[in-house]
């Protein structure tokens, strides 16, 4: 059985991507509901409480693969199950690719929780790197650009939904395009080791079966 917590986060995630966020008030939140809005601020004083919490829950699944990775031993990264498992997660959450800039614009809270996650973010993906690196499954770089390949992928993977959403309204396949961008972004940097395993090798044919146009 849901709590009220759990239904102001759902409703919450619901209206954010039917509105927009900063669209979105605690009344509309509460009003959807049936609650009351001092009932609503029981639970978060106020809408950047909610955005946070989402967000962070958003991140715990986004990353679940990368932490449960076994970095002590010769294990390759499950890319498809990274991509292919989170092609729901970013439709879920939507709201917070296409209003990403504003939103840390808009609220300092949100805005230093981001931060710190993104240097969180930085320290597990160098870790991934050097992890896959060191096994053969990715191809051995120069520090420097190691430190671009994490910023490029943070950057594609915030940041295209908006790009394929000014071609198409078909949300669904825009998030399918957006994993697209990160598998062909990261392929060149993968090794036959890589490519030639069953967990990666068919992530290609799944994205794009039902996608070309």
């Amino acid at each position: 059985m849901k709590t009220t917590k759990s239904k102001i986060i759902e409703t919450s995630i619901n209206l954010f991507n039917e509105k927009g966020c900063l669209n979105t008030s605690t009344r509309h939140i509460a009003d959807k509901l049936g609650i009351s809005i001092g009932n609503l601020y029981y639970y978060f004083k106020n809408k950047e409480e909610i955005l946070i919490e989402i967000f962070i829950d958003y991140m715990n699944i986004i990353f679940k693969e990368m932490k449960n990775l076994n970095y002590e031993k010769d294990e390759i990264f499950l890319l498809k199950n990274f991509l292919l498992d989170n092609l729901e997660t970013d439709y879920n959450y939507r709201f917070l690719h296409l209003e990403m800039n504003l939103l840390l614009i808009s609220f300092p809270k949100f805005r230093k929780i981001m931060e710190d996650e993104l240097k969180n973010e930085i320290k597990l993906i160098k870790q991934l790197l050097n992890h896959q690196i060191k096994y053969g499954y990715i191809k051995d770089i120069e520090e420097h650009e190691k430190n671009f390949l994490v910023s490029n992928s943070w950057i594609i993977s915030t940041n295209n939904l908006s790009y394929w959403n000014l071609l198409s309204n078909d949300l669904r396949k825009n998030v399918r395009r957006g994993s697209l961008n990160i598998y062909f972004f990261i392929k060149p940097y993968l090794t036959s080791k890589s490519l030639n395993d069953k967990s990666i090798k068919d992530i290609e044919e799944i994205l794009l079966k039902d996608f070309c146009e």
